[in-house]
């Protein structure tokens, strides 16, 4: 109980937080969210924004946010998944010359 006063006297969470609700299967009794981004046990509720990351991104969240919640959009909508694909993305061939 001491160990759980300080930590919540003496941390905070800042610079990109993420993954605080997790995302998994409905019998997964970690998980916060389901695939769809529906809230476990709650009715109507979701959850489309970083915190459903299981891990903290290379970058700034912004990008990866703004995609969660297009997704989350769909899947609210009711839209048909585009189909997978394998093709691999495309990476400029000067990217080491010209990153820096």
């Amino acid at each position: 109980e001491e160990i759980d006063a300080f930590l919540r006297e003496h941390l905070e969470s800042a610079y990109h937080p993420c993954g605080t609700c997790r995302m998994g299967d409905r019998d997964d009794p970690m998980a916060v969210v389901d695939p769809e981004c529906r809230v476990i046990g709650v009715e109507g509720l979701r959850v489309a924004d970083s915190s459903i990351f299981p891990h903290v991104t290379y970058g700034n969240l912004n990008g990866p946010s703004i995609m969660t919640g297009e997704k989350a959009a769909d899947h609210i909508l009711g839209k048909t998944p585009l189909p997978r694909s394998n093709q691999e993305p495309w990476v400029n061939p000067r990217a080491a010359v010209s990153d820096r």
